[in-house]
């Protein structure tokens, strides 16, 4: 593979999937479609099991900050990827690819930026990217789906890898409808159908698959998670994971 074919990629996959948090309260439009009181109560049923599933909300509740190391495949090659997130609006994740370099992605509280080999670019009126962020970072931490979306609707029942699921659709203030997949057996996500704006490229969909949940401090995290994209898989996998320590807000500021 090209240098420039793989940091087209790889820049896809930070700026697709940002590994730690940013956090803001939901707007909530009066327009939004309601659900029904019965079609509510399933929604709420389903959203609580998979609460319960992860270790409950004290669990979740608890974690202020934390640091991923993992690695990652994409087109039969590897390379090494790392998380930070601090509360409550603090993110950084940093892929690095042997040979061809490092990529970064952060927010400090107030600018988003993007590094690649080729250089640093920010950008700070994206309200819909921030917002994208915020719940691709629930891939790893879990717990506040709810608040992400400005309205959510049952959709169907399916299987999927042949376990039966229950599909919630969710709509965010910005942006198309995205679908979430429980296992109704175990109540954890399996599969969350993200849709994703990109500069000079219209909208990039992407299926993002969680396996091998393990309790972490009491809290349940996928340690493997495929992104698949139209034409290609990026997966990744968590080695360690450790929660609340100290992080110097330092490392998300822009280069």
């Amino acid at each position: 593979m090209s240098f420039r074919k793989l940091l087209t990629l790889l820049t896809l996959i930070v700026l697709t999937g940002q590994l730690s948090c940013v956090r803001f309260g939901a707007s909530r439009s009066q327009s939004a479609a309601r659900p029904s009181p019965d079609e509510q109560a399933a929604i709420d049923q389903i959203l609580q099991r998979y609460e319960q599933a992860l270790g409950g909300r004290q669990a979740i509740d608890a974690i202020k900050s934390f640091k991923m190391e993992g690695s990652f495949q994409i087109q039969g090659m590897s390379g090494k990827i790392a998380g930070w997130r601090k509360e409550p609006d603090k993110t950084l994740t940093v892929l690095e690819f042997p040979r061809y370099g490092t990529l970064k992605k952060g927010f400090d509280g107030q600018t988003r930026w993007v590094q690649t080999p080729a250089g640093t670019v920010s950008d700070e009126n994206a309200e819909e990217e921030i917002a994208e962020m915020d719940r691709d970072a629930e891939v790893f931490s879990a717990g506040r789906i709810k608040s992400l979306f400005e309205s959510m609707k049952l959709d169907y029942n399916a299987r999927l890898s042949g376990r039966e699921v229950r599909v919630i659709e969710g709509k965010p203030a910005k942006g198309p409808a995205e679908r979430l997949f429980f296992d109704v057996e175990s109540g954890l996500l399996l599969r969350w159908d993200m849709a994703r704006k990109q500069n000079n490229r219209g909208r990039v969909f992407v299926k993002v698959h969680l396996d091998d949940y393990k309790d972490v401090d009491g809290l349940k995290v996928p340690h493997k998670v495929r992104f698949a994209f139209e034409s290609f898989n990026f997966t990744v996998q968590v080695e360690k994971l450790e929660n609340n320590i100290e992080i110097d807000d330092a490392i998300f500021r822009k280069p």
